[in-house]
């Protein structure tokens, strides 16, 4: 039977990607960790990762472990403080409509198993949140912000576009394209919208619409690299003739001391993952 700490050390390591970390997550040393995996792999019959200098690079069957163990380990962990009923630490959570929620959510789940007595709550207001999901020029005037990664806008195909199988694209090859519009994005007017198309497919509420729009084939979107990450039904191809814009995207967070060590831990979860 494999046991509830293996997995629990399993998951930490996929989060952060190293066993040090891991350890110092979960309150045990990095050989505790580094042999309860080991013990999981002799018991699996295959590697959960692939090491390295610059960490660890989780293998099909990592991915696909992590993904089966997940709720479970999570719900073990938590079981203590819901037994006993203790009273939960509200933390009120904003994703911003130009963001996918994806990365986000496996960080909140980190962060629920570390600290048990956390309920998050989201918020439709950047304003109103503890923690916004967001971008550097949409961030509320009381946060701070904590920079994940810079990335580059280009042009998001489904995978049945005829485009879909070319390296760059230039802004003549997508003219004749219909376009899904995201108005709500700041970096949306960067492209002039009448020089694609004479009106829009579709207008989206929210990038998660967006890219399903854009996955059913109705029309073609300009997004940032990463959100062709999650998804295999979704082409992202650059333009080679044309700045499409960059955005910085991070967490942002109140400036009170609660607030602050999750943003931190949420932002470590985030870009190791």
């Amino acid at each position: 039977m494999i046991e509830l700490n293996s997995l629990r050390y399993f998951v930490s390591a996929y989060e952060v990607r190293t066993f040090s970390k891991a350890a110092r997550e979960n309150g045990v040393s990095q050989p505790t960790v580094s042999a309860a995996i080991q013990k999981l792999e002799d018991r699996l019959g295959a590697s959960l990762f692939l090491r390295s200098k610059t960490g660890l690079t989780p293998t099909p069957l990592g991915t696909r472990l992590y993904h089966d163990a997940l709720n479970s380990v999570t719900h073990l962990t938590t079981l203590e403080s819901r037994i006993l009923n203790q009273p939960k630490q509200n933390v009120r959570i904003h994703c911003a409509p130009d963001m996918l929620i994806n990365s986000l959510a496996s960080g909140l789940s980190s962060l629920r198993r570390e600290f048990s007595d956390l309920a998050f709550g989201f918020t439709a207001e950047a304003k109103d949140s503890d923690i916004t999901y967001t971008t550097d020029v949409c961030l509320p005037a009381s946060h701070s912000f904590i920079l994940l990664e810079e990335e580059t806008f280009g042009v998001a195909f489904s995978s049945k576009h005829p485009l879909a199988t070319l390296s760059e694209v230039r802004l003549e090859d997508v003219r004749r394209y219909p376009i899904i519009h995201r108005p709500y994005c700041p970096n949306a007017d960067h492209m002039d919208m009448n020089a694609l198309s004479t009106a829009p497919a579709a207008q989206a509420m929210n990038d998660p619409q967006l890219m399903d729009l854009v996955a059913a084939d109705l029309g073609i979107a300009f997004t940032p690299r990463s959100h062709a990450r999650y998804r295999e039904d979704v082409v992202w191809v650059p333009l080679a003739d044309r700045n499409a814009g960059t955005r910085k995207a991070g967490i942002s967070h109140r400036r009170s001391a609660l607030a602050t060590k999750l943003a931190k831990k949420l932002a470590e979860v985030i870009k190791s993952g």
